[in-house]
């Protein structure tokens, strides 16, 4: 009779130790998770002066663009703005105890269009800058409520510059882009890619069971140099200077969540 009771004795136990486990919360618990959602961020950027237009050392931000042969009046230049806003997405997942990864990526662009009367052709000329960025994301979270809680860290990836520039006089010819018999109409990208980094605060609001809200602030640094660029993505080619990209960012992110 005691043989048959020692198998039933011992399920009953790890049965028992099983259940109780139940009962245990581990401190890492409450960190675990992640989200993903919709991220813009509002990069304080004066952008004229950021590409390298200058041929000089001091010049205006309407003296970058005119040295340029690109004529842009004061009040063209002034459309390009003093901020410059990237449209992306961020996500971020709990590895252990209060560390933090994850990656982000966006990508904005200013414009500015006039028409060149000057060239007795109405010619349009169409200048286009814009900033693409991939990161990865490393941070500390402390919370501070159930649904509260701040972090520290750091962004650190590779960011892309682009210079689009068009002076179009008559409809674009399609063989002629390739035949080089299309004279009327001047076309070129110029690109280039650097490091850039950015230290952050945080902020994360739970508000619902599986959505919140994400806000941080940071400074990007980043300098293109100017032996960085090329043309069509083919030919290098060297600036008159430096591209400078450091600037104030503020990220606010709507996930979902936990």
């Amino acid at each position: 009779m005691k043989n048959r009771c020692h198998p039933i004795t011992l399920i009953l136990l790890f049965c028992s130790g099983l259940l109780a486990q139940r009962d245990i919360e581990y401190p890492g618990e409450a960190y675990f998770g992640g989200g993903i959602g919709y991220t813009p961020t509002f990069l304080m950027l004066d952008v004229a002066k950021a590409f390298p237009f200058n041929t000089g050392t001091d010049a205006t931000t309407q003296e970058l663009l005119g040295a340029s042969g690109l004529n842009f009046t004061p009040d063209d230049v002034d459309a390009l703005g003093s901020m410059l806003v990237l449209h992306g997405a961020e996500g971020f997942g709990n590895i252990t105890g209060s560390w933090r990864i994850g990656a982000y990526v966006g990508l904005g662009s200013n414009s500015i269009t006039r028409v060149d009367t000057n060239a007795g052709t109405d010619a349009t000329v169409d200048l286009k800058l814009t900033l693409m960025n991939g990161s990865a994301s490393v941070e500390y979270v402390i919370p501070l409520f159930s649904n509260l809680e701040i972090s520290a860290g750091s962004l650190f990836g590779f960011s892309r510059a682009i210079i689009q520039f068009a002076s179009t006089s008559v409809a674009p010819d399609w063989e002629g882009q390739f035949n080089g018999t299309d004279t009327s109409n001047t076309m070129a990208v110029l690109s280039g890619t650097f490091f850039s980094f950015q230290p952050y605060m945080a902020i994360k609001l739970q508000f619902l069971d599986r959505a919140g809200l994400r806000m941080s602030a940071g400074y990007q640094l980043g300098t293109l140099a100017a032996n960085r660029w090329a043309v069509n993505d083919f030919q290098k080619i060297v600036a008159p200077s430096d591209g400078n990209f450091n600037a104030l960012a503020v990220r606010v992110m709507l996930y979902l969540g936990i």
